[in-house]
């Protein structure tokens, strides 16, 4: 699916988030019966970002959001708690990228470049522009995996 944008401001700060559907399905007391996957990336980072554009500018609280899910049916679907995760972080490396970091970097850069697997979890680092990136992913938590997508109509598993 496309990326969409939302470009709103939160207490008068520029607040930007990108996002994107991932899958959707019927579920009874979602707002329209609806509920969807989504992929978010946020480009700033304001108190709730995630949270508040989701539910007031695009009309779509996150599941389980007791706070902005604007109570009403959607509250029959808080049971399960709260279902906004971060499982990928991309950041400049603090040491690599300062002055006494940049020689040690030159010297371990040919072992750390590239993807590389511990305990299930992945990370990489990248040269952009002469700035290194951290790069790191763990899995999703087992609570999303195991959402029972089969229950809703049109879902998929």
């Amino acid at each position: 699916s496309e990326w969409q944008l939302i470009d709103e401001e939160l207490e008068g700060q520029t607040a930007v988030t990108i996002w994107r559907p991932l899958k959707q399905a019927q579920l009874e007391h979602a707002r329209n019966n609806t509920i969807t996957m989504v992929e978010l990336k946020p480009k700033t980072g304001r108190y709730h970002q995630l949270r508040r554009h989701m539910a007031s500018v695009s009309g779509c609280p996150l599941l389980g959001d007791k706070t902005y899910d604007g109570g009403g049916p959607a509250k029959h679907l808080r049971e399960n708690g709260f279902y906004l995760c971060s499982n990928r972080v991309s950041l400049p490396h603090p040491y690599f990228n300062s002055i006494g970091g940049k020689q040690e970097w030159m010297n371990v850069r040919a072992s750390l470049l590239g993807d590389h697997i511990k305990d299930g979890s992945k990370y990489s680092f990248t040269e952009v522009d002469g700035l290194i990136l951290f790069h790191a992913e763990i899995g999703v938590p087992p609570k999303f995996s195991e959402f029972s997508w089969k229950n809703c109509k049109n879902g998929e598993e």
